[in-house]
């Protein structure tokens, strides 16, 4: 028999398939459904859901086992699974994100607006796997911002810009870190698509907050959020104060990075010692003063390449700009996991489809070792392949902070991402819609 690529698509979609009923499997078996008195951080989701019918999400704030650290927003928009016992509404959270995952698998080429073939869709999702069953496992809801996300920038060019401005302000009121797409906007001059957001802030975190929790919850709410979400990453605050210098700075993020390397701190989770990987030892807020530096520089640094690729008034959103303000997103978010970089999905597709198709042998070279170091940073640093060991000291380095870096070059670099000698500003150019 022939094989054809009709026969390359059937494989890959049973091997998606297959890898997404293991995400279900991993979310269900984590999450509690066979094991009763286990749980995962879907149990503060369903405290809050729970929470909202009592008009009163404090409880679930305060919650010793499992906090709820999100903004009151999604509490009340995620309100109907607080209906359901803890194991079903764990069961239709896990396949509702596992149709998500589905959804921006086949849909991702529309949202980026660019052909995208099979072996790049696969590519990339093997890329963040791991990170996919991170999200399951601990029964969080990264799937789901960064569908949002996706679905406001795939709004934007399909349709109007104040609608897709109100979707993107959904993410923002679910996990906070998307309104690091906001600098983004303003580059682009999508004024009404900043209006968008702007509204849909003050009606969706303001107005509705008020009527469902009453004016006196909502404000106790979103005052008991910031004083557990916040407020220690917040250098006026009395508790970011308190926090001991040693103390362990949970996440992968840049801002972990630095501490980390920066000050004399425990860098590792989850066990019963105290490693430090310090190069320097500097005060908790002159590393946040670096932390900030840096952000503000890489952000400028990928926008001043976006203009460089394509200068002057654009139509619509180009690909490379929306997989780098993903990754972008979770690389200088103050508190980013493993989970949360997720996010790297549409730069870790792109990116392959960069090196693929660059416009000389070495272009190609130097993208395939980006594309290949992201890949060894995310899934080599895992436990199963390393040992849990080594994978804990990797961890202390903050491999997915590299790998969101090197991702963020691929698809952001001028001369990397041309394809087939063609200059870059003609690419995408058919389907770049209004905004």
């Amino acid at each position: 028999m022939t094989w054809k690529p009709e026969h390359t698509k059937s494989a890959a979609a049973l091997l998606v398939l297959a890898l997404i009923i293991v995400l279900v499997q991993r979310g269900l078996w984590k999450g509690g459904v066979f094991h009763e008195g286990r749980s995962n951080d879907f149990r503060a989701y369903h405290l809050a859901a729970q929470g909202v019918w009592q008009r009163d999400l404090v409880p679930a704030f305060r919650d010793e086992t499992r906090p709820y650290m999100y903004p009151p927003t999604f509490a009340i928009l995620i309100s109907p699974l607080g209906l359901l016992s803890y194991r079903a509404a764990l069961v239709l959270w896990t396949v509702l994100n596992a149709l998500l995952v589905v959804y921006i698998f086949r849909r991702l080429d529309r949202m980026l607006a660019l052909p995208l073939p099979i072996v790049a869709r696969v590519a990339g999702f093997l890329l963040i796997y791991r990170l996919l069953e991170s999200d399951f496992a601990n029964g969080n809801a990264n799937v789901t911002v960064l569908a949002i996300v996706l679905a406001g920038f795939d709004w934007a060019r399909r349709h109007d810009a104040k609608t897709a401005g109100g979707i993107l302000s959904v993410a923002i009121l679910a996990k906070v870190t998307p309104v690091l797409i906001l600098p983004w906007i303003v580059y682009r001059r999508r004024w009404n698509m900043l209006m968008g957001v702007l509204v849909g802030l003050l009606l969706l975190g303001l107005v509705l907050p008020g009527v469902v929790l009453g004016p006196g919850g909502a404000a106790h709410a979103w005052k008991t959020w910031k004083s557990v979400t916040i407020d220690h990453i917040d250098p006026t605050s009395r508790s970011y104060a308190q926090e001991p210098a040693s103390g362990y700075e949970p996440g992968q993020s840049l801002r972990t990075l630095l501490h980390r390397l920066l000050r004399d701190s425990d860098a590792t989770a989850h066990d019963e010692r105290t490693v430090s990987i310090h190069l320097a030892d500097l005060p908790k807020e002159a590393v946040d003063m670096v932390y900030l530096t840096a952000a503000a520089f890489i952000l400028l640094l990928v926008l001043y390449a976006a203009w460089r690729r394509a200068p002057g008034a654009r139509l619509g959103w180009r690909p490379e700009e929306i997989a780098a303000a993903c990754a972008v997103m979770v690389l200088l978010a103050p508190i980013s996991r493993k989970a949360h970089f997720v996010a790297l999905w549409p730069a870790a597709v792109l990116g392959f489809e960069a090196w693929r198709l660059s416009a000389n042998r070495l272009l190609e070279r130097t993208g395939l070792t980006l594309w290949l170091l992201a890949l060894v940073l995310v899934v080599g640093t895992s436990p199963g392949l390393v040992g849990r060991d080594l994978s804990t000291w990797l961890l202390a380095y903050c491999p997915m902070s590299w790998a969101a870096l090197a991702l963020v070059i691929l698809v952001s670099h001028p001369r990397l991402y041309p394809r087939g000698g063609l200059r870059s500003s003609a690419l995408g150019e058919k389907s770049c819609g209004g905004t």
